[in-house]
């Protein structure tokens, strides 16, 4: 079973309802997810995320894409 690894000193913003916050990001195999609330969000294709009511702007977290867009971990 892959966990979540926090990528250390590394961060993402995210946006909800009009609220921006920064989060810690978070690794899980070769997926990236931000610590939302007490869980995470998986970061999806630029803007969006696993839920549909959190998008994100930016991080600084090292990354490329797969092929459908996706923020993966290079």
């Amino acid at each position: 079973m892959d966990y979540f690894h926090q990528i250390e000193d590394k961060a993402v913003i995210l946006r909800s309802g009009g609220v921006f916050r920064q989060a810690k990001v978070y690794k899980r195999g070769q997926m990236l997810f931000a610590g939302y609330g007490a869980g995470f969000v998986r970061l999806l294709k630029m803007p969006g995320t696993s839920n549909p009511n959190v998008s994100w702007e930016e991080t600084d977290a090292a990354h490329s894409t797969d092929n459908l867009g996706r923020p993966i971990v290079s």
